[in-house]
């Protein structure tokens, strides 16, 4: 080899080591960056008649397509249980909370206090003591109520913020998208934009669940996991229309993307994972299930201690002990979906509200015709005993309560307290194995394409010691050359 060749083969050498600890040097800087991807330098040789050199042609970036799917997979199905449990959490953040047996207790006190009552029916303290508690029912059912729709109306507003985040993203995404395949067409270095891509879809996939194709040139469409179009060359319009403020019979609008319902009652293709999924559960479903537990709690109470003609004269049934908004006739099948906000205690028999406690006891709330102790007997207690009576009697509930249907009042409130506490651990749990799945993933990823910081050391010290040996080399070739002139001159 001639000193000219030698002289380009050092000079390539260290150029090509200045490039491949410039990567080395760019991938420490990084290691604190989940979202950088490793790069290593390509290094190509060239042949030029007898002389050979090498350069750095490109950075190579790592990568792992099937991990990052499973990531994204992961982290929406994650997101989605964690965003369900933990609104379900909300509503039963203390035991004495309506859901988390606090409705139940209640009424098992004022079972306790209509029997003190009927074996002592002329102590009105006693009697007191039953409007204290039915008041006290009332007020966890008006609150359980407010809580239940307070969270569909924030899952809402949740689910409007999600739309926006995702019409935000795909929006960046169509941007990055349309650099990432022109460079590539063009040979142009698109790793830090891919790297950007990559946590735009790891960003969307916790609003909603998505599939991503990819195609030549680093092109990508974007699917929901229920197969509706969200992003291919162009993003695709999501839509929604928030609700202001829910009641019971308030139905939550729909998610739309590219025309196709995706969240919502009636979805056409639902997604299942993603905020959207955890807040469309809890809006559409669990919450309107413990409705309907309030409100069949609120008819049930109506309904047993209603007043029944006792004149024979065939009136109809009116409210009793509790009333409600529409009384004192009883609610009908349609007025049941938010009756637990309008039930009350009957101002005529709550002397708080200038009512007589005795005509809870007697009867007569709507008249002479409804007075069961038509003899005035001081301890008289059959009503009182029949209420407790008919308390533990089984009746018909709305099979959309979630529970058993044919039960008494105190069993059926007893298993909607075990329901709501089944399904919070069951939540719980669920969101816990997502949660570790999710973060097991990650984990993987990173270690086929994050930087290893003791890696990467050990290579700066390898690439260290071939600079200084080419270094070297190109100073004994100088060294040769300085030699040469001298004997020629």
């Amino acid at each position: 080899m001639s000193l000219s060749s030698a002289l380009l083969t050092a000079q390539a050498s260290i150029q090509a080591r200045s490039a491949e600890l410039a990567i080395n040097s760019q991938n420490i800087s990084q290691v604190n960056n989940r979202g950088y991807s490793r790069q290593s330098a390509v290094v190509t040789t060239v042949y030029a008649g007898t002389s050979t050199g090498i350069y750095v042609s490109n950075a190579q970036r790592a990568a792992d397509r099937a991990g990052l799917e499973t990531v994204i997979a992961n982290g929406s199905t994650a997101t989605a249980s964690e965003t369900y449990a933990s609104l379900l959490d909300r509503l039963g953040a203390t035991d004495s909370d309506p859901f988390s047996g606090g409705l139940s207790s209640g009424l098992g006190k004022l079972e306790s206090d209509l029997r003190a009552y009927a074996n002592d029916p002329t102590n009105l303290v006693l009697g007191q003591t039953v409007i204290n508690s039915s008041n006290a029912l009332v007020t966890d059912l008006h609150n359980g109520a407010s809580r239940v729709q307070k969270l569909r109306t924030d899952s809402d507003a949740a689910m409007a913020t999600s739309v926006d985040k995702i019409n935000s993203i795909l929006s960046d995404l169509e941007s990055l998208n349309e650099d990432i395949v022109a460079g590539t067409a063009g040979n142009k270095d698109v790793n830090a934009l891919l790297d950007k891509r990559d946590q735009q879809l790891l960003a969307l996939s916790q609003e909603i669940g998505i599939e991503v194709v990819y195609r030549d040139n680093n092109d990508l469409a974007i699917y929901t996991d229920s197969g509706v179009t969200l992003f291919e060359t162009s993003a695709r319009d999501v839509s929604f229309t928030p609700t202001a403020a829910f009641d019971a019979n308030t139905v939550g609008g729909q998610v739309v993307v590219d025309g196709v319902s995706v969240v919502g009652p009636g979805a056409t293709k639902p997604v299942s994972g993603g905020a959207l999924a955890g807040h469309a559960q809890i809006r559409d479903e669990t919450a309107v299930t413990l409705q309907t537990q309030l409100d069949e709690t609120a008819s049930a109470l109506i309904d047993i201690f209603k007043e029944v003609d006792q004149s024979g004269g065939g009136g109809p049934d009116l409210t009793g002990l509790f009333d409600w908004s529409g009384g004192p006739g009883m609610p009908t099948a349609a007025d049941i979906p938010g009756l637990a906000s309008k039930i009350k205690v009957n101002a005529a028999v709550d002397p708080g509200q200038g009512g007589n406690l005795e005509l809870f006891r007697n009867g007569g709330v709507n008249g002479a015709a409804y007075v069961y102790n038509a003899a005035g007997t001081d301890g008289f207690a059959e009503r009182l005993n029949q209420s407790i009576d008919l308390m533990n009697a089984d009746r018909t509930f709305d099979p959309a309560s979630g529970v058993n249907p044919t039960s008494s009042l105190m069993t059926f409130s007893t298993n909607s307290t075990s329901w709501y506490s089944a399904e919070r651990q069951r939540s719980t749990d669920v969101a816990m194995v997502d949660s570790a799945a999710f973060t097991s993933s990650v984990d993987t990823l990173s270690n086929k394409t994050g930087v290893n910081l003791d890696v990467e050391m050990q290579r700066m010290l390898t690439l260290e010691n071939a600079y200084s040996a080419s270094a070297s080399l190109l100073g004994t070739i100088d060294d040769m050359f300085k030699e040469l002139l001298a004997t020629v001159r």
